[in-house]
C-alpha cells in the first residue's frame, strides 16, 4: 500500500473538508495553496514522488576498494582491497595506526562530510591533511554494483592550495542518483554516530531514524500544513501584538479622533469596529472639530471679495459725476431738445422769422448752425448721463460686495469660533463696524482695511490648525492603517486557520498509526540485536517509540531493569549505551530499503564487557551474511571473538610507521583459516586418523573453494563483469571440482578438462591432490594428512 492510499484510508470519517486538505498538502505546496484559496482539490493531483517513479532501480552497492593519500593519518597512497559481496571485514590496529582514516576518508568521499567535525568546534577539522605527505591530498572510493550496472569510482582530490575538506575536485562531477541516498540510511557508524543516542537532542535523534520508515512525504505534508498555520498564527499574534501598540499610541495623541479610535478599538482585537476604524483612518475628516476643519478648508480655499478695486472705481465715477452733472448738464440737454424742435419746424414750415423771438431768421445759415450746437449739446448731456450711471454702477457693486463680505466672512467666523475662537471673533467685530452702504467711502475703506486684517490673521490661525492637526492625526492614521491591514487580511483567513489546524490534527492522527506500523519490523530488529548484544545485563529494551513531531519530536527507549521500568540513559552503563547505540542504528544501516549493502562500523567495542563483544561478534555475523560489513577496531577482543566463534571474516592488519607511512596486512583470510585449522587438527595426535582425516579433507576443500571463487572474482572484475554477472556464475559452481574449473577455465561445461589442466600447469600433484580432497572429505586416503594440507596450500598459493 502506497503512501497515498494509506492515508485515505486512515481519513476515511474525517470532514471531507479537512480531508481534501490533508491530501493538497501531500502533493505539494501549489496544490495546498490552490485548495487553500478555492476550496477544492486541483485535479488530476501528481502523487508525491511521481517525479521520481521514473528513476531507474537503485543497484545494489558493496565497496570494493579504499585508496588514501595525505588524507588525516595516512601519508603516502595505499589502498585497503575489499570483498564486494556480503561478508564480514575486520580492520584492525593500534590506536593512532591510521585505520579508522579509512573509514572516514569512505565517509567524505561519498557524504562531502565527516561525523568526526560535523556539528563540533572548528578545532576538529584541523589535521585532515596529513602533516608528513607533501602531495596533493586524494581519495578514492570504488564501489561495485549489483545486477547489470557497471562499477563507480568516487574520486575526490585536493590540491596543495586547498585550505578546507570542501575544497575537494569531485568525480564525477555529477554523482549517481543512488548516492543522494547516503544521507537517508547512512552506512557509515562511527563512535560519533553511537554518540548519538546519548548526546543528541530528541529531535537530532528522531531526525536520524525517521527517514528509514519512509516517512517523508507525510512529514513534508504535516510541514507544509504547519508553514501555512504558522503564518496564518504569526499575523494572529502579529495583530494582536500591534493592537496593544496602537492602543498606548493612540492614548497618548491629544486629539478627539484619537479618542474616538481607542473607543472603536474595545478591548480586544476581535471586537473592534472596523468599520469606524477604517473611517478614522482614511484622513481627517472625523472626530468633534471635523466642521470646523471643513471651515479651515473652506477658507483657504476661497479668495476674499476685492472689495478695494470696487472702492477705487466708486470714487472714479463719483468724480466723473461731480464733474460732468450739475445745471449745465441739464441746461444742454433741454437747449438740444429745443432746437431739435426748432429745425424739425424750420423743415416743416420754411425759412421765416424765428416765432419765439421774433428777431432772427430761421433759414439755411440758422439752420447749419443750429444743427451743429444741438449736436454738441446732445454730447454733453449724454456723457453727464453715462457718468452718472458708471457712478450707481460702482456704486451697487461696493454694496453688494460689502453684502457678499459680510456674509461669507461671518460664517466662517462663526464656523471657525469652536476651534479658533480669538481671530474669529475678532473678524466678527471688525465686520459688525463694517457700513452697510456706499455712502461714506472713506469710512468704508478704513473699515475695510480692519476686516482684511482680521481675515489674513484668520486665515493665517486656520493654516497653522490645519497643518497641526494634520501633523498629530498623520502617524496615528497610517498606524492605524497598518493595523486595519493586517486585521482585516487576519479576519478573512478565520476560516483558512480553522481548517489548518483541523487539518494538521488529521494528519497528526494518521501520521501517528502509520508510523508506528512501520516502526514496529524496525524495533523487532532493533530489540533482537539488543538482545544478542546485552548478554549478561538485567536492562530489557521494551519497545521503542518515535513519539511527537516539529519541535516536540523525540525517541523514547523505555526499559526494564530486574522488571522495573526505567529510563534507558538514567540507568544504563556505558558500555550498555554504546550497545543501545549499535541497536539503534545498524537496523537503519541495513535497512532492506537501502541501496547500499555495505556498512562500515568504527570503533564498536568501546566499554563494552566480554560477554557483550561476544554478543557483538555474532550479531557482525549475522548482518554479514546479506551485507558487506567492515569493522574498524583497535581492540582485540573482537577478532579474538569472531575467530573463537567459529565466524568467517577477512582480517586486515594496519600498521603505521615513521611519517605516516601505512601498510596493510592480510591478517587472515577464510583459505588461510581453513588450512590452518587443517594443519591443527593434523598435528592433533590425541584423536584417532579415522575421525580426523574427513575433517582435515574437509578444511582443505572448503580452501580450495574459497581461494578458486576469490580468484574468479578478482579476475572477472578486472576484465570488467558486472556483480550480477559473477555471481550468478558462482552460485552454479556447487563443488571445488566445478568451482576449479570456473577459476582456471571459465566454463562449467569444460569439468572433462580440469585434471589434465592441473597436470600441464601446475603438475600432477595439483591434480592428485583435488582427487585426494574431494574423496578424503567421503574418508578414502590418497595421502598422508600432512601432505595433503601442505600439498593444498601450495595449490592456494598457485590460484592466488
Amino acid at each position: 500500500m502506497d503512501d497515498e492510499t494509506e492515508l485515505r484510508a486512515r481519513l476515511t470519517g474525517a470532514d471531507p473538508v479537512v480531508a481534501d486538505l490533508v491530501l493538497a498538502a501531500f502533493h505539494g505546496d501549489e496544490e495546498l495553496d490552490a485548495t487553500l484559496a478555492t476550496g477544492m482539490v486541483p485535479q488530476p493531483l501528481t502523487k508525491a514522488g511521481d517525479a521520481e517513479s521514473g528513476a531507474p532501480e537503485s543497484p545494489d552497492v558493496f565497496l570494493e576498494s579504499i585508496e588514501v593519500a595525505g588524507f588525516r593519518g595516512v601519508g603516502r597512497a595505499v589502498t585497503l582491497e575489499l570483498r564486494p559481496r556480503p561478508g564480514l571485514t575486520l580492520v584492525i590496529g593500534r590506536n593512532g595506526s591510521g585505520k579508522s582514516s579509512f573509514a572516514e576518508a569512505a565517509e567524505l568521499a561519498l557524504t562531502d562530510d565527516s561525523m568526526r567535525w560535523a556539528g563540533r568546534p572548528v578545532v576538529f577539522r584541523e589535521g585532515w591533511r596529513n602533516l608528513h605527505h607533501d602531495g596533493d591530498t586524494e581519495i578514492t572510493v570504488r564501489l561495485r554494483l549489483g545486477g547489470d550496472h557497471p562499477p563507480v569510482t568516487i574520486h575526490r582530490h585536493w590540491d596543495a592550495a586547498a585550505k578546507n575538506p570542501e575544497d575537494a575536485a569531485r568525480q564525477p562531477a555529477v554523482a549517481p542518483a543512488w548516492l543522494g541516498k547516503v544521507g537517508l540510511y547512512r552506512p557509515f557508524l562511527s563512535a560519533r554516530d553511537l554518540e548519538r543516542v546519548i548526546t543528541a537532542k530528541p529531535a537530532e535523534l528522531y531526525d536520524a531514524l525517521a527517514p528509514i520508515l519512509g516517512l517523508g512525504p507525510l512529514a513534508a505534508a504535516d510541514a507544509r500544513l504547519q508553514a501555512r498555520r504558522k503564518e496564518c498564527e504569526d499575523r494572529v499574534k502579529a495583530v494582536k501584538a500591534g493592537f496593544s501598540q496602537l492602543k498606548v499610541q493612540l492614548a497618548e495623541v491629544d486629539d478627539d479622533r484619537a479618542g474616538q479610535a481607542l473607543k472603536a478599538l474595545g478591548s480586544r482585537a476581535g471586537t473592534a469596529d472596523l468599520t469606524t476604524l477604517t473611517r478614522l483612518a482614511a484622513g481627517d475628516g472625523e472626530g468633534t472639530d471635523a466642521a470646523g476643519a471643513a471651515a479651515a478648508r473652506r477658507l483657504l480655499d476661497d479668495d476674499l471679495p476685492d472689495l478695494a478695486s470696487t472702492l477705487d472705481s466708486l470714487v472714479v465715477a463719483q468724480e466723473d459725476a461731480d464733474r460732468l452733472g450739475g445745471s449745465e448738464s441739464v441746461t444742454a440737454g433741454r437747449t438740444a431738445d429745443l432746437l431739435r424742435r426748432a429745425l424739425d419746424h424750420h423743415a416743416a414750415e420754411g425759412d421765416q422769422r424765428c416765432p419765439v423771438c421774433r428777431t432772427g431768421n430761421l433759414d439755411a445759415v440758422w439752420r447749419a448752425e443750429a444743427e451743429a450746437a444741438a449736436v454738441r449739446l446732445e454730447a454733453a448731456a449724454a456723457e453727464s448721463r453715462s457718468a452718472t450711471g458708471r457712478f450707481e454702477a460702482a456704486r451697487r457693486a461696493v454694496e453688494e460686495n460689502l453684502t457678499l463680505v459680510r456674509r461669507e466672512l461671518s460664517r466662517a467666523g462663526n464656523a471657525l469660533a469652536g476651534v479658533l475662537p480669538e481671530p474669529a471673533d475678532r473678524l466678527r467685530e471688525v465686520l459688525s463696524e463694517l457700513p452697510g452702504t456706499a455712502a461714506g467711502v472713506a469710512a468704508v475703506r478704513v473699515a475695510w482695511e480692519r476686516v482684511v486684517t482680521a481675515y489674513a490673521d484668520l486665515v493665517e490661525a486656520a493654516t497653522r490648525w490645519l497643518v497641526r492637526r494634520q501633523n498629530v492625526w498623520q502617524e496615528p492614521a497610517a498606524a492605524l492603517r497598518r493595523w486595519l491591514a493586517a486585521a482585516e487580511v487576519v479576519q478573512t483567513e478565520a476560516g483558512e486557520l480553522s481548517r489548518l489546524v483541523a487539518a494538521r490534527a488529521a494528519l497528526g492522527t494518521a501520521l501517528d498509526g502509520i508510523r508506528s506500523e512501520r516502526l514496529a519490523a524496525f524495533v523487532g530488529q532493533s530489540e533482537h540485536i539488543w538482545r544478542r548484544l546485552r548478554q549478561e545485563s538485567n536492562v530489557e529494551l521494551r519497545e521503542m517509540r518515535m513519539e511527537g513531531a516539529n519541535t516536540q519530536r523525540r525517541v523514547r527507549f523505555p526499559v526494564t531493569v530486574d522488571g522495573s521500568e526505567a529510563n534507558a540513559l538514567a540507568v544504563m552503563s556505558q558500555g550498555e549505551l554504546h550497545a543501545l547505540g549499535l541497536s539503534v542504528f545498524l537496523p537503519r544501516a541495513a535497512a532492506e530499503a537501502s541501496p547500499y549493502r555495505f556498512v562500515i562500523v568504527d570503533d564498536p567495542v568501546q566499554s563494552m564487557d566480554p560477554a557483550k563483544v561476544d554478543g557483538l561478534a555474532e550479531v557482525l555475523g549475522e548482518i554479514a551474511k546479506s551485507r558487506q560489513v567492515v569493522v574498524f577496531t583497535h581492540d582485540d577482543r573482537l577478532p579474538e571473538a569472531i575467530r573463537r566463534l567459529g565466524l568467517e571474516a577477512t582480517v586486515w592488519e594496519v600498521s603505521r610507521r615513521a611519517r605516516s607511512v601505512v601498510d596493510l596486512r592480510m591478517a587472515d583470510d577464510p583459505a588461510d583459516r581453513y588450512l590452518a585449522d587443517a594443519f591443527a587438527l593434523a598435528a592433533a595426535k590425541s584423536l584417532p586418523d579415522e575421525a580426523r582425516y574427513p575433517v582435515v579433507a574437509g578444511f582443505c576443500r572448503s580452501a580450495l573453494e574459497a581461494a578458486s571463487m576469490d580468484a574468479y572474482r578478482a579476475r572477472r572484475y578486472r576484465e570488467g563483469a558486472t556483480h550480477r554477472q559473477v555471481e550468478q556464475k558462482l552460485a552454479a559452481a556447487n563443488t571445488a571440482h566445478q568451482r576449479l574449473t570456473l577459476t582456471l577455465l571459465d566454463d562449467l561445461k569444460r569439468g572433462d578438462e580440469l585434471y589434465p589442466y592441473l597436470d600441464q600447469t601446475y603438475g600432477s600433484w595439483a591434480a592428485d591432490t583435488l582427487r585426494a580432497v574431494a574423496e578424503g572429505a567421503h574418508g578414502t586416503r590418497r595421502a598422508s594428512m600432512t601432505t595433503l594440507v601442505k600439498n593444498t596450500s601450495d595449490l592456494v598459493e598457485r590460484l592466488r
